[in-house]
């Protein structure tokens, strides 16, 4: 589940390390595949890519998307979708460095010493209230 999207990581234009298929559940958002000039493989910064397609993903919509594309998505406020990844095709993902948000900026840490980062697993209170939320909007039972 992907849902609650942190708003500015969404000026990030970003690849992935696996192929992906995304399912719309609730919200939407659009979206812009960019085309990369310098090759498909390794680090690329905005000078790098030039705006391919732009779609607009509403509640049914679905999509895949493969490792070596370039997307960013700017997001409804309350859009949660269903993101089913396959497995990993390459060690990293590459994202647009001088639009990263400060590390300062990242979700907390998910236990006391740890640091933060980018992207982890969520903790049980985070899950728990993920699960009310999805039952609170009528998406699961």
């Amino acid at each position: 589940m992907n849902m609650n999207p942190r708003l500015d990581n969404q000026l990030v234009p970003h690849d992935h390390c696996y192929n992906f298929a995304t399912r719309i559940l609730q919200g939407g958002y659009v979206q812009v595949v960019r085309r990369r000039t310098n090759g498909w493989e390794g680090p690329f910064t905005g000078d790098d890519l030039e705006p391919a397609i732009v779609t607009v993903e509403r509640p049914g919509s679905a999509y895949t998307l493969g490792h070596s594309m370039v997307h960013q998505a700017v997001m409804q406020p309350d859009t949660v979708t269903l993101f089913m990844r396959g497995p990993r095709c390459k060690d990293t993902s590459h994202a647009v460095a001088d639009l990263m948000p400060p590390k300062e900026a990242w979700p907390a840490a998910s236990e006391e010493g740890a640091q933060a980062a980018a992207s982890r697993s969520a903790t049980f209170d985070e899950y728990q209230a993920m699960r009310k939320y999805l039952v609170e909007h009528s998406l699961i039972d």
